[in-house]
């Protein structure tokens, strides 16, 4: 809801397999997935998305309630875009959303840091 008032066309997804099998239709310019996800968890769909060459370059935004920092190094390591823990304000959200999307010279993201291509 929050992105949809923000003007994004957004499709939601109740767990991992209907995630998987909504990208096989047509990629979005985003995906977000929360890390503890039913039947298939966001761990293994970021992994699916980027072993699908057409699904290889969406950026994938993590979100979750856990700061455990391996899967914070795991998700970097697959290729997600970036990390946020929640809870997380619909302002947050909507502005960490944006960044990625509209800046392409980032190419990592959590609460602590931003990275940009040098």
């Amino acid at each position: 809801m929050v992105l949809s008032g923000a003007g994004y066309e957004v499709t939601t997804a109740p767990d991992g397999v209907a995630a998987l099998t909504r990208l096989a239709y047509a990629p979005p310019s985003l995906v977000i997935l929360d890390l503890a996800m039913p039947n298939v968890g966001g761990i293994r769909v970021l992994e699916e998305i980027k072993s699908v060459p057409a699904w290889a370059d969406v950026p994938v935004l993590m979100l979750t309630a856990s700061g455990a920092g391996d899967n914070l190094v795991k998700v970097r390591r697959l290729g997600a875009r970036g990390y946020l823990l929640k809870p997380i304000t619909p302002a947050r959200l909507i502005e960490q959303v944006a960044l990625i999307l509209n800046d392409p010279t980032l190419i990592w993201l959590d609460d602590m840091t931003r990275s940009r291509a040098g």
